[in-house]
This record gives structure tokens, C-alpha cells and sequence, in this order.
């Protein structure tokens, strides 16, 4: 019994020393008001329990939850789960266990809202009570002393009890404090007296029932919602003062300037609002006691010989806010500005030469060297440059891909530049001393790549030079397939 006196002792005056030192705190900012609704809590507790009974104790362990709902500044709802497993010693050779399961509903109430003079809380004193059921399971380990067995009575019972204590919490942020809390669970009923397991017709022992104890740490979150203004989450009601609002408003009203009527120019504005405390006697101001400036030219209407400057000149007046028109411009500033938008055209410079025109390029079909329906207009094009240059001559340079060998890519090149030759020669009429015919064969790719390639089927046609000449036939076997669909009766 001396130690639990001890351990009862210990936790009040714990509890008394936290109260003394938030006494002595300044006090804190003032709380923001906000509406009680969604502001939950959120706790997990863990503990040491033990048994006030007959036999002498023995601290167990224990844990559990709870959620708490805030009503208002005073009062909340909190509802617990707890596992707790504890025992006592009969003597030195038989002991006992209890296995506890228990789930309870309580009443909090918050013993700091009393007091009026703190806007906000750092520390909060709570006291609580309320019913419960409980689950008990109880077992006996035996000594040797006789007549001692487990009584029937002690088996798992489903059991009601109730539970009071108090707890100082302290708050970390916002979201989260921490409790020390202190227990008292008391069963009703006929196991009243069988926690221990002794019920007093075993020894000469006491009736008065045996009280389940349970000092514990306890770690909670709030859950609510949202400040009235939307800023931050809301802590629970009880966490401040009830009159903490009016604490508010009071604080807003001693924080307002004291109301001065002054008025040094005399425009009817107060200089305490006044941004221009000085203006001239008879000037027309606006809310702030700003002399007006009517036209916006930056001379103020109380000295502005022409207050209500056209736009166009409001930039460009005179120390009396007079508008400086613009001096008529003359035949000479004209030709000045002529000139000068004519001195800024810069001309493109004039070709280099001739040879670097671009002319299209012909393509063929695989292994073909006819003209298709489709290049015709390509052919046309050339023509058309050559008519209108009588005095250059054009390079017909013949390409193939890679896909024949290179004595047959020759002869099908030749051919190819041949009959693009012929088709200038015979539809439009040109010269054909005026048609230089070059060969490449499959040595001057577009495409770098082996095989068939529409790219690389090509004719090329450039401006020719002092220097090109034409080229013969290159040696190798008749390539390719194809027929001239021009005039014949060119010759060619």
C-alpha cells in the first residue's frame, strides 16, 4: 500500500509543478477565434497498470487509443479502446494475472477554461469520467500453500465498470500534444472483488472491490478543420480561452489610433490621413488632400493656367501647364525624311554569275531511262531558261543508284543524260549544241545507301562553264530500258 501511495503521489505532484511553471510563462499571443465543427483528436497511449486490491501489486503494461470530439470551450467527448495485462503476488510463491480489454465512453472537461486572464493555452488540465465494459481473464500461479486453487468465479467474465482521472497535456504545434494521464477503473458486480483473484473468503482478507490503476504517456493529433478565414487547422476548442474572441476585439480596438481632427492647411482633410499636409488655401483636393491635377500633366489645377489640357499635349506643357503645339513642318523636313527613308533601303547585291542559277533535276524509274509523264514539266522549266539565256549552255549530268555493277551504272547513266538531251532537243527546240552531256554513274550519291534509291536516279542540270565539255560513251554492255517518245525528225 506504501507504494501505491508513492506512485499516486508522484503523479500529483508532477502534475502541480507543470501547472506552476505555465503560471509563470508570459503570457502568449492572442488565440484566433474559429467555429468548433471536425475538430477531432486523435491519441495512443501506452502505460504501466496495476492492481489496488488485497494481495500486494505488480505493474504490468498497457496501451490503447482514443478519438475526442470537442463540444465547446469546456467540454468533449472521448471514446477508448485499452489492452492492459497486470497481476498482484500473493506472497513470495504464488502470483496472479489479469488480462483486461475494456472500451468506454467519457466526458472531458478542461479545468484551465475556468480561468478567463490567459488568451491562450500551453498547457491544459483535464478531468474525465464515464462507463465501460470490460473483458476480464484471470489465472493463478500456485505456491505451495494449501487450500489455495483458483476459484470459479475468476473465469473470463464480461464485466461493466467505471472509469475517472485527469491528465495535464502539453502542446507541441498546432497538430499535436502530449499527455501524462492517471486512471482509476472500477468494476461493478459480483467480480468487483476477483481482479486479484482472492476474493476475501480465502484469507482474512478485505470486501471493498479491487480498482484497476493506469498511469500513462499519451501522444495525440488534432484532426480539425480549417480556421474561419481558411488560414490553418483549426485545434480543438478547448485548447484556448472562451473568451478569447473578445479578447480579440478588444486588442483591435486599444491598437486604434486616437481620433486627431487636425487639419493644418484647412482642405477639409484630417492630417491624419492627409498625404499632402501643405496645399495652398483654396485648392481643390481629393480624399487623400492631394491637390487635383484635372488634366494629368503633373501641374496642379490650383496653379494650371489651362487645367484641361487636350490630351495629345499633356506631355509637353509649360511650367504653367499650358500645351506647347508643334511647329508646322515644311517641303524641306519632307524631303529631309525622304531621303533618309531612301539612304536606309539597302538593294540585294547582283548575282555573282550565271552558273549559279539552280535548275531542277530529272528522276527515272528503277533500271529505266524514258522520260516519265510526270518530269515533263522539270524538262519544261530548263527550257524555259534556255530560251530566255540564249547565250549559255547547260550540263545534263546522268546518275543511277547502287544497285547494278559499275560498268553497267555508267552505260545507264549515259543513256539517262542522252534522252533528257533529246527531250530538250526535240519538244522545245533547243540547240542541241547547247546541251553539254556528262555521265556519273553511281559515283556521286544523294542517298549514301546501297540498294534502290528514286534520289539517286537522277538527271542534274547547271549552268556550264568555260571549261565543260562533253562526254563520250563510257564502255560497258547496253543498260537499261526505254524508248525516246519525241520528234524524230530532229535527228536524234
Amino acid at each position: 500500500m506504501v507504494r501505491k501511495l508513492s506512485l499516486l503521489g508522484f503523479f500529483i505532484a508532477l502534475l502541480i509543478n507543470c501547472i506552476s511553471a505555465q503560471e509563470s510563462k508570459s503570457a502568449m499571443a492572442p488565440y484566433r477565434s474559429f467555429s468548433p465543427a471536425d475538430q477531432w483528436e486523435l491519441g495512443i497511449h501506452l502505460g504501466t497498470p496495476f492492481i489496488d486490491g488485497d494481495n500486494d501489486i505488480k505493474l504490468g503494461f498497457g496501451g490503447g487509443l482514443h478519438v475526442r470530439k470537442s463540444f465547446d470551450h469546456l467540454f468533449s467527448f472521448r471514446g477508448t479502446l485499452n489492452y492492459m495485462r497486470t497481476g498482484s503476488n500473493y506472497d513470495c510463491r504464488t502470483s496472479t494475472t489479469l488480462d483486461w480489454i475494456s472500451g468506454s465512453g467519457q466526458i472531458v472537461m478542461a479545468v484551465n477554461n475556468f480561468r478567463f486572464n490567459k488568451p491562450n493555452r500551453k498547457i491544459l488540465l483535464n478531468v474525465f469520467g464515464g462507463p465501460g465494459v470490460s473483458s476480464i481473464s484471470t489465472s493463478i500461479k500456485e505456491g505451495s500453500i494449501p487450500n489455495f486453487s483458483a476459484d470459479d468465479e475468476v473465469s473470463s467474465k464480461v464485466i461493466t465498470h467505471i472509469e475517472f482521472g485527469g491528465n495535464i497535456s502539453y502542446r507541441i504545434s498546432p497538430k499535436m500534444n502530449v499527455s501524462l494521464q492517471y486512471t482509476v477503473f472500477s468494476p461493478f458486480g459480483k467480480a468487483s472483488d476477483l481482479l486479484d483473484v482472492n476474493p476475501n473468503r480465502l484469507r482474512d482478507v478485505t470486501t471493498y472491490r479491487d480498482n484497476l490503476h493506469y498511469p500513462s504517456l499519451t501522444l495525440n493529433f488534432n484532426l480539425g478543420g480549417k480556421t474561419k478565414d481558411g488560414v490553418a487547422k483549426a485545434e480543438p476548442l478547448y485548447w484556448s480561452n472562451p473568451l478569447a474572441g473578445v479578447s480579440d476585439a478588444i486588442s483591435a480596438l486599444e491598437a486604434r489610433p486616437i481620433y486627431d481632427p487636425t487639419d493644418t492647411d484647412k482642405d477639409g482633410i484630417i492630417d491624419a490621413i492627409d498625404d499632402e499636409d501643405n496645399s495652398p488655401a483654396g485648392a481643390r483636393v481629393d480624399s487623400k488632400g492631394v491637390s487635383l491635377d484635372s488634366d494629368g500633366d503633373k501641374v496642379p489645377d490650383y496653379k494650371d493656367k489651362e487645367p484641361y489640357t487636350a490630351p495629345a499635349y499633356v506631355n509637353n506643357v509649360d511650367a504653367n501647364g499650358v500645351g506647347r503645339a508643334p511647329k508646322a513642318i515644311t517641303e524641306e523636313d519632307v524631303n529631309r525624311i525622304v531621303d533618309a527613308k531612301i539612304a536606309a533601303i539597302k538593294l540585294p547585291e547582283p548575282p555573282k554569275g550565271i552558273t549559279n542559277w539552280f535548275l531542277p533535276m530529272v528522276n527515272f524509274a528503277d533500271n529505266r531511262y524514258d522520260i516519265s509523264l510526270s518530269e515533263y514539266e522539270k524538262l519544261y522549266q530548263v527550257a524555259t531558261v534556255l530560251k530566255q539565256n540564249p547565250d549559255i549552255k547547260v550540263v545534263a549530268t546522268g546518275h543511277t543508284d547502287k544497285r547494278a555493277s559499275e560498268r553497267y551504272n555508267n552505260v545507264l547513266s549515259y543513256n539517262r543524260a542522252k534522252a533528257a538531251i533529246e527531250f530538250l532537243a526535240s519538244q522545245y527546240g533547243i540547240s542541241r549544241d547547247r546541251l553539254l552531256l556528262n555521265w556519273s554513274g553511281e559515283g556521286t550519291s544523294l542517298v549514301p545507301a546501297p540498294g534502290s534509291s528514286r534520289s539517286n536516279r537522277r538527271v542534274e542540270f547547271r549552268v556550264a562553264g568555260k571549261d565543260d565539255k562533253e562526254m563520250g560513251r563510257p564502255e560497258g554492255p547496253d543498260a537499261g530500258k526505254g524508248r525516246f517518245k519525241g520528234n524524230t525528225g530532229t535527228g536524234y
